[in-house]
């Protein structure tokens, strides 16, 4: 309801009684009845007639929006009304000032254009009444604080006087946003800054308190900004602060909130701890007291936020807009260090893992403590931990000779998350980094070892860094190796981390809970990193590797436990396609209201998020169209691969009975092994192979009952180009019928210390002998059939499509297929040798040690035009107990004090 005297219940009310005496005057008609029964509301409701005025105004621009497609949301419409920031004087012209002398002025305009999309979508600060509720989507450790300080800069400029900002779950985590945001938004500089006066409610030690004079309000030259605790009594602090600003006021102070963090105990979790529950209420609370403003969540792991129940007006579904902050230059995310999915060839699926190692199951377990009696675990410090961290002090002697000065440099140590543990990890390194200061002059060797296998690994993602000489990083180890550092942070921790600006640490950091998010190490080099969960979100937000490592990309290092490549890679698709919907999303004027973003499902163990964040989720049947599937878990066993090649030859056989269906890709004076094209393969013919081929439940969609369900749907008027996909010659040829050969693909499964069946969902059949290949397709596979026909001549592509794809882009594959073959699907079958092996340096992979050749199934659905993408795509979820459960008990207890400006 539009700014007014009268409340929100007066106003309707009156309103009701206009329509109610309109509808008794049914006989006359005009402005001048419409003018008495205002007059009569109004002396019933003084200041109604000004109220339904506008209200009036309200409906004729809504209509004018609607007509000009202008964003649309579920009340009607809205027009962006932020034209853009200003450019000489205000918050923002600071700040950038601030951000032009710390990035380069691509990242800097970055943010700009970012914070500038994103204010245009939140509420009006000028039009009381208008609320609105958003996410922001980053990447872990990219940056978010330096994006939200802009936007917050940019909406006080714009007229927004109330800024709350929660800040995390932790006092550490809290007071270094605070001081964070006090330094780059110079808030305690008295300087009268175009008008605005900053009034700071928190500060580095204190949160916010009970009682705040709220006075200062009615000044409109002043903001508020406070940044806090997702405590209990904190955030119902915030709400008494808003209750106690007088209504009229309120309606008048636009509120900005932010929600660092955001998918962290705000989303309502029914299945989890009351005490989280509670801390979604007291969010809802300050939202509720919210008269006019914007709730945005940020976040790197937005699945918990996606999943609120988007029907619950009173919860904060992002409602009005979800958007994507673009990838910033030089940041190494998870697809950096994990992502094989687009080189799933052999000889290249292992090349990503320079900057990955897998630590043996063996000595996993001698670092990770085991039941409940701690006083068992004795730590020590094994073969790969001790490559870890000579690693770690010879990659910071490169990085100093690089640079010409020392800087902070960290490496990360996550086992476990038992606080007890901490303890007795840090003694067992402290022991360890201190006998390699003590002993210096007997160590070169063994660092030089380490130095040798690792210096030039990673060289491609850095080529024209310097890597120094063997003697020139000896003699700066000595220099540096007694200046190492051991340190706990935890809940119970009294010696955290802390970075001051002139002195540099070199600190080897060991944690739970508070290392798993939010929290930066600074010159992150090395992590080892132990820790697992089953969920999506945690384990990204555990991954503080991610991020920026100007000057020393090359250097850095992960070691990770035992089926974590495997989890971390799938978990690099999931991060891709989100965004890619969410930026669809914003191209197409929608928002989450109107179409649900969908997140693809593991095929074994995780879920995506907790199991109370998912209670309003579905497994639906849906936005299939375009998209490709593959079988990871073949059947090795000699029926198993019986049974695979029969209904593989099946399927050729009958494609091949049309006469001049087929085409082959020409590889030189081997053509007959080059991947071969069969056009016409029929929906029946499909679901028949899908019958006689096995395919794990862990993928529904390709069993045979699922696809005939689906194309029952879709699949009027669609035919499939079946592909036989051809490898390497030098691997050997498999032959599907009498001159229908093709080159094997080497495809080397897990070894079982990192996958075996028991972490299907469901068991294999009986006699089976499943192993997981963990990828089959590759990136390029996915447009194979359409270049083999335009090879041919078979199809035409005037515009050059197919040459400006970019295969490891969904949405640029499915733009092609749908210009080019909108009602093909594709089939691609791979004959994948008994015989494979792994790399050589592989230590995840094992021989596949099949007597026969093994086939493998990819599918890309044909574009449904009519298919419904409106729901959520999530996996059956089972209740997960909390992994961070020690740090949780300790992070709730509040020990931090008031912010009390007369202290001060």
């Amino acid at each position: 309801m539009p700014h007014s005297p009268v409340s929100d219940t007066q106003f309707q009310t009156g309103l009701a009684a206009l329509e109610g005496i309109l509808a008794s005057q049914s006989g006359r008609a005009g402005s001048g009845a419409e003018a008495e029964a205002k007059l009569l509301v109004e002396r019933m409701f003084p200041g109604f007639g000004s109220a339904y005025d506008l209200y009036l105004d309200r409906q004729r621009d809504m209509v004018e929006t609607i007509k000009f497609g202008n964003l649309v949301k579920k009340d009607g419409g809205y027009t962006t009304w932020y034209s853009g920031p200003k450019t000489s004087v205000g918050e923002w012209p600071s700040y950038r000032k601030l951000l032009e002398s710390r990035l380069p002025t691509s990242a800097v305009q970055g943010i700009d254009d970012s914070t500038t999309r994103i204010l245009s979508r939140c509420a009006n600060p000028k039009e009381p009444g208008d609320r609105r509720k958003g996410l922001v989507i980053g990447y872990v450790q990219s940056g978010k604080t330096a994006n939200y300080a802009g936007l917050v800069a940019k909406a006080v400029d714009a007229g927004y006087r109330i800024v709350v900002v929660l800040a995390g779950m932790y006092t550490n985590l809290r007071a270094q946003t605070q001081a964070r945001l006090e330094a780059d938004l110079n808030v305690n500089d008295a300087t009268d800054k175009a008008g605005i006066a900053w009034s700071l409610l928190t500060d580095r030690d204190s949160d916010i308190g009970p009682k705040i004079n709220v006075g200062f309000i009615a000044n409109t030259g002043n903001v508020a900004i406070m940044i806090v605790k997702k405590h209990e009594s904190r955030l119902a602090n915030v709400a008494k602060f808003l209750q106690s600003i007088p209504e009229e006021t309120r309606r008048n102070r636009a509120v900005l909130i932010i929600d660092d963090e955001s998918d962290q105990a705000t989303p309502n979790t029914q299945s989890d701890r009351d005490l989280v529950s509670t801390i979604n209420q007291r969010v809802r609370d300050i939202w509720k007291e919210v008269r006019t403003g914007t709730y945005v969540a940020y976040t790197a792991t937005p699945f918990a936020n996606m999943f609120i129940d988007p029907n619950d007006d009173e919860d904060l579904y992002p409602d009005d807009f979800a958007m994507v902050l673009p990838k910033p230059e030089g940041y190494m995310g998870a697809d950096s260090f994990f992502n094989v999915a687009q080189n799933a060839d052999a000889g290249e699926d292992e090349a990503i893992y320079s900057l990955a190692h897998v630590v043996d199951p063996e000595e996993a377990e001698t670092l990770v403590p085991k039941g409940r009696n701690i006083d068992t675990f004795e730590p020590e410090v094994t073969e790969s931990l001790d490559d870890a961290i000579r690693w770690f002090i010879i990659a910071t002697a490169i990085r100093q000779l690089r640079t010409g000065k020392a800087s902070h440099s960290s490496m990360l140590l996550h086992t476990s998350h038992r606080v007890a543990a901490h303890q007795l990890v840090k003694d067992a390194v402290a022991d360890f980094t201190a006998g390699l200061a003590l002993n210096r002059d007997d160590e070169e060797s063994s660092f030089h070892e380490v130095f040798a296998r690792e210096a030039g690994s990673a060289s491609t993602l850095q080529p024209d860094a310097v890597m120094p000489a063997w003697g020139e990083v000896w003699a700066k180890i000595r220099e540096i190796i007694g200046r190492l550092t051991v340190k706990i942070d935890n809940g119970l921790s009294d010696d955290r981390l802390s970075y001051p600006d002139d002195s540099p640490q070199f600190v080897i950091a060991i944690g739970g809970g508070t290392l798993s998010r939010g929290l930066t190490l600074e010159g992150l080099v090395v992590s080892y990193f132990l820790r697992t969960s089953n969920t999506y979100d945690t384990l990204l937000q555990m991954g503080r590797w991610f991020g920026f490592r100007p000057g020393y990309q090359d250097l850095a290092r992960v070691w990770v436990g035992p089926g974590l490549l495997e989890e971390y890679g799938h978990l690099a698709q999931v991060e891709r396609e989100i965004r890619s919907e969410v930026a669809v999303l914003e191209a197409e004027g929608k928002t989450p209201r109107d179409l649900a973003i969908r997140v693809r499902t593991h095929p074994g163990r995780l879920q995506i998020t907790r199991a109370g964040a998912m209670t309003n989720t579905l497994v639906v049947h849906a936005g299939l169209g375009g998209t490709r599937r593959q079988t990871i878990y073949l059947d090795r066993s000699s029926s198993g691969t019986e049974k695979s090649q029969a209904a593989a030859r099946q399927l050729v056989s009958a494609a091949q009975r049309r006469v001049g269906s087929r085409y082959i890709k020409q590889t030189g004076s081997k053509a007959a092994h080059g991947s071969q094209v069969f056009v016409g393969v029929t929906n029946d013919e499909l679901v028949e192979f899908l019958k006689q081929y096995w395919v794990a439940t862990a993928d529904p969609w390709l069993q045979a009952s699922a696809m005939k369900t689906w194309l029952s749907e879709h699949g009027d008027g669609v035919t499939w180009n079946l592909v036989l996909v051809s490898g390497p010659a030098r691997l050997g040829s498999f032959e599907y019928a009498p001159e229908i050969g093709v080159g094997r693909v080497s495809r080397a499964p897990l070894a079982e210390a990192f996958w075996t069946p028991e972490r299907l969902p469901d068991a294999p059949p009986d006699g089976s002998d499943v192993v997981n290949i963990r990828a089959l397709m590759s990136s390029g596979d996915s447009l194979l059939d359409l270049q083999i026909l335009s090879e041919n001549g078979a199809l035409e592509d005037p515009q050059g499509l197919l040459d400006e794809a970019d295969t490891n882009e969904i949405n640029s594959v499915r733009a092609v297929r749908r210009k080019l073959a909108p009602k093909t699907g594709v089939i691609l079958l791979y004959a994948v040798a008994g015989d494979s092996q792994p790399l050589a340096k592989s230590k995840s992979r094992r021989p596949m040690a099949c007597d026969s050749d093994l086939i493998g199934l990819g599918v890309i659905y044909p574009h449904a035009e009519n298919e419904d993408d409106g729901e959520f795509i999530a996996a059956d979820v089972r209740p997960v107990v909390s992994d961070d459960e020690s740090d949780k008990a300790t992070a709730f207890t509040d020990t931090e004090g008031d912010y009390d400006p007369e202290a001060k």
